[in-house]
């Protein structure tokens, strides 16, 4: 911990460091937390030129290599430039980040050595600005407007809650079908138990659980985190109830804005994420695009060494997770 910084005043920093725009989630002190509980060892820094980083850290040295999701704050040339530095004097094999930030910072980012990298983050997302119910409602298109009426008048009901393993049985149910990873119960179980505001919204259908989603409020600015479904009763349109429960909770609970978290680049049918784009389009959120994640290398070998002991770690805890 940088010190004289607790937790409050590391966020109070910085939400006045991120102004305009809300304090990035992903480099909150909560948010550290989580991860430090996740397999990660966390540092916050504090850089000489006044800014802020949350940074994640696997391996020893000389293999060790960090991330620093949505960071650092601000997204400035100059705090790249002094988080480059700390990497360099640490003896890191790699620094990654993904800052928060948008494609204008791609010439600072190649300027200072970093190089393009595969997305840990989304780097689209759509933010969906907040009103009253009504008015909020009525800039949804009307497939989505629909939708959610129909699911109201079927009888669809949804559960706030911070319910970590049926949480857990959607995704599964969700990952099955489309062949990805999502998390098990017990990191969702973290993000309910460490973050200040994080909640489930489960859909039911004659008290079955159909679909589920874990949504997280930070800095005036609601988080669409994780989903999943079981696809029972698709054509009562449960997603479209919890989605629309959870956009409520946002307004009543003081949100200005809404992130629907990741967006393929535009409505491209060949696209693997097409039918998230679909789905969340419906919401009328403005497009984001971010600067995308960039690997800054301090040493070819130590890095070719550093990965090829990251993958087999993978491996390893893939098939221990399938003997469980």
């Amino acid at each position: 911990m940088p010190p004289g910084l607790n937790p409050e005043e590391w966020d109070r920093r910085l939400a006045e460091l991120a102004l305009p725009a809300p304090s990035p989630l992903l480099q909150s002190w909560a948010w550290g937390e989580v991860q430090a509980r996740s397999g990660w060892r966390v540092e916050r820094l504090e850089l000489p030129g006044g800014g802020l980083a949350s940074v994640q850290l696997r391996g020893r040295s000389p293999l060790e290599r960090a991330y620093v999701p949505r960071g650092p704050v601000p997204a400035t040339e100059a705090a790249l430039a002094d988080l480059a530095r700390w990497a360099a004097e640490r003896g890191l094999a790699r620094l990654r980040v993904e800052p928060e930030a948008g494609p204008e910072l791609v010439p600072v980012l190649r300027g200072l050595g970093f190089r393009p990298s595969p997305q840990v983050q989304p780097q689209y997302t759509m933010v969906l600005n907040l009103h009253d119910e009504e008015e909020t409602l009525a800039s949804f298109n009307r497939g989505t407007r629909y939708n959610i009426r129909l699911a109201a008048k079927r009888g669809v009901t949804v559960e706030e809650d911070a319910d970590a393993p049926e949480m857990a049985q959607q995704a599964a149910a969700s990952a099955s079908r489309q062949h990805i990873r999502l998390p098990a119960a017990g990191y969702y179980g973290l993000l309910l138990d460490l973050l200040p505001w994080c909640r489930t919204y489960v859909a039911r259908v004659e008290g079955e659980a159909v679909a589920a989603m874990l949504v997280v409020h930070h800095a005036g600015r609601g988080y669409y985190m994780f989903s999943g479904a079981n696809g029972r009763h698709r054509e009562l349109k449960p997603v479209y109830a919890a989605k629309w429960e959870a956009i409520r909770a946002a307004i009543h609970g003081g949100c200005r804005d809404y992130d629907l978290w990741g967006v393929p680049p535009g409505p491209d049918r060949t696209h693997p994420w097409y039918g998230l784009w679909e789905f969340k389009s419906g919401f009328n959120g403005e497009l984001v695009e971010y600067a995308g994640c960039w690997d800054l290398v301090l040493g070819e070998l130590r890095h070719g060494l550093s990965e090829a002991s990251e993958k087999a770690r993978r491996r390893l805890g893939r098939l221990l997770r399938r003997g469980d």
